[in-house]
């Protein structure tokens, strides 16, 4: 509703020779609003809004009562309940009453935390649609592993997402990193995570638990539908569609470029862009804060790392604990049962 003071400059105006059509542009009003404000001898007045009819003491009691054990509670079901302790307003004039009553929504709180250098490292998948590769295109996927401390960031391409191609991703994201840290965190990807417990608990594939017992470093995933615990990554995500992707469409790629060149693209923003760059929550220059994690960082065994480069990345059998420790060179000596029977004695 308009206000005496601006409803006197129109009807003066208008008095002292502007039309309507002049009113109705100056001030954005259609014609008639604009007649109307200018013509009549006082300024407009709307009706009253009609309030939602009142409860009675017992009536308002009961509403409460409900809400607070059923804060969803439907209008309906409350207006059934409410015919019986004599309310007979209607169902339209009860809900613009609960609109007042019923309690807001409390959404779980978000909380921020940091973690000391070499503690934890989060990772993800991110979609980064369809680019050149080779002769033709193909939709690609970015592994994407964050420091929790220092914040930087690698990258690894594919074209897939199966366990064996997560797997080799991330033993190179953490060598790109240089080397692993105490835990990592991860969502419930089904590449790593196979189930989960009656308590909620993750059941990890053995392969995961066996390439991160080599890496030296504790799995750990998200609780369902809580990906936002994983923030850290969550936002290089973000970045990474808002700003490596612009920034790569700018580079000279090669004629057929291969996931080799996207990784080394992806490695030379790390370098360039995110090292350089001062984190807003810590305040500290990423690249700075990386040289005073690294030396914390456990280095990634050679022969871990020889299994993933350069191979066809397909999918395989489980491997076993004594498997996956042979294939990284370590050796386990058998030992005759006469051994166990002494150090059980």
């Amino acid at each position: 509703m308009e206000s005496e003071e601006i409803w006197m400059e129109r009807h003066v105006l208008h008095r002292h020779g502007w039309s309507i059509s002049a009113l109705a542009r100056e001030f954005g009003f259609n014609w008639r609003s604009a007649r109307r404000y200018a013509c009549t001898p006082a300024p407009p007045h709307y009706p009253a809004r009609v309030r939602p009819a009142e409860l009675s003491p017992a009536q308002l009691a009961h509403v409460e009562r409900r809400l607070a054990a059923c804060p969803s509670l439907r209008g309906t079901v409350l207006l059934r309940e409410l015919r019986e302790l004599g309310y007979s307003a209607s169902v339209a004039s009860l809900r613009r009453r609960l609109r007042i009553l019923r309690p807001a929504a409390l959404a779980e709180p978000l909380i921020r935390f940091e973690t000391g250098p070499g503690v934890q490292s989060q990772g993800d998948w991110t979609d980064c649609g369809t680019w050149p590769l080779d002769d033709g295109s193909a939709l690609l996927h970015a592994w994407v592993t964050v420091l929790g401390c220092s914040r930087m960031v690698a990258l690894r391409f594919a074209t897939n997402k199966t366990r064996a191609t997560t797997l080799a991703a991330i033993v190179r994201c953490i060598d790109d990193l240089g080397g692993a840290t105490a835990e990592m965190l991860t969502d419930r990807d089904p590449a790593l995570v196979v189930g989960s417990l009656p308590g909620g608990g993750p059941i990890f594939a053995p392969q995961w638990l066996d390439t991160a017992a080599l890496l030296g470093m504790r799995p750990r995933a998200c609780r369902p539908y809580q990906a936002k615990t994983k923030g850290k990554v969550e936002r290089l995500n973000r970045e990474i569609k808002e700003d490596f992707l612009a920034w790569l469409s700018g580079q000279v790629r090669p004629a057929r470029p291969t996931l080799a060149d996207y990784d080394a693209a992806a490695r030379r923003w790390a370098l360039e862009v995110v090292a350089m760059h001062r984190h807003r929550t810590t305040g500290r220059i990423v690249g700075e804060a990386w040289d005073a994690e690294r030396p914390l960082l456990r280095p990634v065994p050679r022969r871990l790392l020889a299994r993933f480069e350069g191979l066809e990345v397909i999918d395989v059998e489980p491997e076993s604990w004594l498997s996956a420790a042979r294939s990284a060179g370590e050796q386990v000596e058998p030992r005759p049962l006469t051994a166990y029977a002494e150090v059980l004695a």
